[in-house]
């Protein structure tokens, strides 16, 4: 990706991140402050709706007090009540059943059955006869007041009495709707069934008789704990606020509920989100084009630098880039990167100097090589041949240990030989002049066996017992004369560092040979055999070779696309081994 791309990408990323969680966050926060409000409405409503309900409380203990003292006739009170009953005396056993005496309370809430009412002379509408607890007892509220007439006992039925909670919700809410419905509602439970709501149902009409939720009932009825958050009502969520209500001896008999439909304010703060987003999305575009003109700005002077670093990259120095243009950190950069400029002109031109008086040495190296290995290689072949034509003309006239010397000059002789030839063919290969000519080559016939001929003497005097684990015919692809020159290295190596026995093995394995030439000799350390094939690595001090076999050996493997390596334990001894893959 190119730096200016990646820029960009940087900054539109966080950018985009920013805007993100500052969206989020807004929403969260529109969404808990529109929430917080309404919940605080709501409570406010529950507190404003328990203040009206004992009000008309109050208002019913004052017209016990009128009716207690004989006034009504002069006295309009605050409420008509439903029921006015006057007992001389003291109260009546109905008021001892329900707790009344026992308390001492004046007023508050009662459970009365319909028969109840009715021996108190009032007779349940049709509406009351629906909204009536399981039990089948009215929610009503009560007031006693004593006076020279005796005791006034009055009751305000509360089950059925719309115009209650319609007056309550009004005073409230208002008349607002939302969807259809009431935007506000108040409702009385009798234990927790709607008696007297202004809840709409799904077909449109009050929702008398259908009860309240478990959740809500178990916290509010059962626990006496009020209740302000979200609930499900008949068949709409609504934020909504629950306290219980009590009898005189502290039960809970009911319910008041307040609540609003909690999709207007999910409506209102998805309306508020939307506008936010409105206003986010031409800021985040602003931004994306700010941050792309940011971006640009800075890679522009950075392009021209990697452009001269290209120029300089192809053997280019000469190139400058304007400078009075630049921001000062990009101007400090372009003439660092001139300095450097110039730095690697110079370098360039003593490497170039250095590489020419190298080539030129190297050259001198090779030749002088070529030439010694040469004049060496032809001088000691006719040395051999003149040591071996002495050795038959004079055999079987010298004493034995003249033949023995003889014998061993042979032997160093041809050992020298072998030294000189890996130079030679050092020299070769480093000239690029040690040709490669692939064929198909019968290797025991062509290569192995004559390697074996040239060094017989040398087996022969040490003895050497050739053990061959080989196939009846092992065709490799390769070069015949390179092939040579390995199982000359592995041969003599084994012949110097071996004893007893020299084992040459074959096999086939995997889509190639796996050839090898072991010996006797005492095990290599294990951390010595990653130097055997390096360049004049030699692991033993020793004036006879040049540490250059196996590194020979290691390069013309490679030629042949295979690999070399050395195995050495006591078991088995030490194996060198290659792999020549068959042709393609």
């Amino acid at each position: 990706m190119k730096l200016a791309n990646r820029i960009f990408v940087s900054f539109f990323g966080v950018i985009l991140v920013s805007v993100g969680v500052s969206a989020v966050t807004g929403a969260i926060l529109i969404s808990n402050a529109v929430r917080s409000e309404a919940m605080a409405r709501v409570d406010l409503g529950l507190k404003e709706a328990r203040a009206e309900i004992q009000s008309n409380l109050d208002a019913l203990v004052l017209s016990a007090r009128i009716h207690a003292q004989g006034l009504e006739q002069d006295l309009e009170g605050p409420v008509s009540p439903d029921i006015v009953s006057l007992v001389p005396g003291e109260l009546s056993q109905f008021l001892r059943d329900h707790g009344v005496l026992s308390t001492g309370v004046p007023s508050g809430f009662l459970l009365l059955s319909a028969e109840e009412l009715r021996r108190l002379g009032y007779r349940t509408t049709a509406l009351q006869a629906r909204a009536t607890c399981s039990d089948g007892g009215l929610l009503c509220q009560f007031a006693i007041a004593s006076g020279r007439r005796g005791t006034a006992l009055v009751i305000q039925v509360l089950s059925g009495n719309e115009a209650l909670v319609r007056r309550l919700q009004e005073s409230l809410f208002g008349v607002e709707t939302y969807g259809n419905k009431p935007f506000g509602t108040v409702t009385l439970f009798c234990r927790d069934v709607r008696v007297a709501t202004t809840v709409i149902g799904p077909g449109g009409e009050v929702a008398i008789g259908t009860r309240v939720s478990g959740e809500v009932r178990d916290k509010v009825l059962e626990r006496g704990e009020t209740w302000l958050r979200r609930a499900f009502v008949v068949d709409e969520w609504y934020l909504s606020a629950y306290e219980p209500i009590r009898n005189p001896i502290g039960e809970n008999i009911g319910i008041l509920y307040v609540g609003v439909l909690e999709g207007k304010y999910t409506d209102l703060r998805n309306r508020t989100v939307g506008v936010l987003s409105a206003l986010i999305v031409p800021m985040l575009g602003l931004a994306v084009v700010a941050a792309f003109l940011i971006a640009r700005g800075i890679v522009r002077p950075l392009s021209g630098i990697v452009r001269e670093a290209g120029r300089v990259g192809q053997g280019e120095f000469d190139g400058r880039m304007r400078l009075e243009s630049l921001d000062r950190e990009i101007r400090i950069l372009a003439e660092a990167f001139h300095r450097m400029q110039e730095a690697l002109k110079e370098r360039e031109r003593k490497l170039r100097q250095q590489n020419r008086d190298l080539d030129e040495a190297n050259r001198d190296y090779q030749e002088l090589l070529s030439f010694v290995t040469h004049e060496l290689n032809n001088s000691i072949g006719s040395l051999l041949l003149n040591m071996s034509v002495l050795a038959e003309e004079v055999e079987g006239r010298m004493d034995p240990d003249s033949s023995a010397l003889v014998e061993q000059i042979l032997r160093d002789v041809e050992r020298f030989r072998d030294m000189v030839r890996n130079y030679l063919n050092l020299s070769r290969l480093e000239k690029g002049t040690l040709r490669y000519r692939p064929q198909d080559v019968d290797l025991r016939r062509r290569v192995v066996e004559p390697v074996l001929e040239r060094l017989k003497r040398w087996i022969h005097h040490r003895g050497f017992e050739l053990l061959w684990e080989w196939p009846e015919e092992v065709i490799v692809y390769g070069d015949p004369d390179l092939l040579d020159i390995v199982y000359s290295n592995f041969v003599v190596n084994a012949l110097k560092y071996g004893r007893e026995w020299i084992r040459l093995s074959a096999r086939a394995e995997q889509g190639s040979w796996v050839l090898g030439v072991a010996n006797g000799g005492p095990p290599i350390p294990a951390e010595k055999i990653p130097l055997l094939f390096q360049k004049f690595s030699r692991l033993v001090k020793s004036d006879d070779g040049a540490g250059l076999g196996l590194y020979l050996v290691h390069r013309i493997v490679e030629r042949h696309g295979g690999e070399a390596w050395c195995e050495s334990d006591e078991r088995q001894g030490t194996v060198f081994r290659i792999r020549i893959p068959h042709p393609p």
